[in-house]
């Protein structure tokens, strides 16, 4: 088997064997290192510390099958905390969700219409949503609306929110992509966007909503994130488009477009949470993390189909 098959199957969900059984053999090699790892407490907490990158990440998987690439979800993400604390409790949530759904289109339509490349137009974005983040909210802080803390801190039938929060994101993401003709086209589109249009796909319409349905999961998981720690800050989201895109890549979801699963995505997620975790449990600085996963970022890539990413 090839280099390119080891993280990639054939078929249109680029699932392997191999980004299935990372996660698993992570698992393995952490319980034996640390043994508090399996601890009901820190299982938990890796559940609740991977939420938010799953809605993401899951977010940027439906980019990514369309042919493109936001790296303007981490300051989507900040963006949403720090309007959360700033505007009146009760116009704080049509308000993020109305932003986030603007930045999509802003990307979907420069990249779509305008035929700016996704990186370039995502990483003007992220430029200045960042800037516009730090200018409404310079120190961190400020009250998180009690109702958006009450969804993240409940437990029902022994399980926590994270869990709930996860799974809800989980099933609609699947819902999209196997059950409706949005997911059929979404693959057409990515794989071969000539021939989609050339079979009455609307090539330019499902690349914008694309974009959309990122950005507005972006928002989600900024909710998510800033009620579990019941604060705001402007550079919340600073580690959220590699990490994301990581997930992705690792989860055997093709960057150049057209492959890509929602079990992919959670794989390639929970390996990150798990190599954040233990980690931590080991005592190994944030900054050796941070490398950890660019290198792991690097290989996904590098292991992948030679065409262009991002096109």
């Amino acid at each position: 088997m090839s280099s390119i098959g080891l993280l990639h199957s054939p078929g249109r969900s680029g699932l392997s064997l191999v980004a299935l059984g990372l996660p698993v053999l992570l698992f393995v090699i952490i319980s034996l290192i640390s043994p508090s790892f399996l601890s009901v407490q820190n299982l938990s907490n890796v559940n609740a510390q991977i939420t938010a990158l799953l809605i993401i990440a899951l977010g940027q998987m439906i980019v990514a099958i369309s042919g493109g690439i936001d790296l303007s979800v981490g300051s989507v993400l900040s963006l949403t905390s720090t309007l959360l604390v700033s505007v009146d409790p009760t116009l704080s949530i049509p308000t993020v969700l109305l932003v986030g759904v603007c930045v999509g289109l802003v990307n979907g339509v420069g990249v779509a219409i305008f035929t700016v490349h996704p990186l370039v137009m995502t990483l003007a974005s992220m430029t200045f949503l960042q800037g516009l983040a730090l200018l409404i909210l310079p120190v961190p802080g400020g009250s998180i609306p009690g109702f958006l803390e009450a969804l993240v801190d409940f437990s029902f039938l022994g399980l926590p929110a994270a869990f709930y929060w996860c799974l809800t994101f989980v099933l609609l993401a699947a819902f999209l992509l196997r059950a409706t003709k949005f997911g059929m086209r979404l693959f057409a589109v990515g794989a071969n966007a000539q021939n989609a249009a050339r079979n009455g796909v609307n090539v330019t319409f499902y690349k914008i909503l694309s974009y959309v349905l990122c950005s507005t999961s972006a928002v989600m998981a900024g909710m998510y994130l800033s009620a579990r720690v019941a604060s705001a800050d402007a550079t919340m989201g600073a580690s959220f488009a590699l990490e994301s895109v990581t997930a992705v890549a690792l989860g055997g979801v093709q960057l150049a477009g057209g492959v890509g699963s929602v079990p992919g995505v959670i794989a390639g997620t929970i390996t990150l949470g798990l190599m954040t975790n233990g980690m931590n449990l080991i005592g190994v600085s944030p900054f050796v993390r941070a490398s950890a996963t660019g290198v792991l970022l690097l290989i996904a890539i590098s292991l992948q189909p030679r065409k262009a990413i991002g096109a």
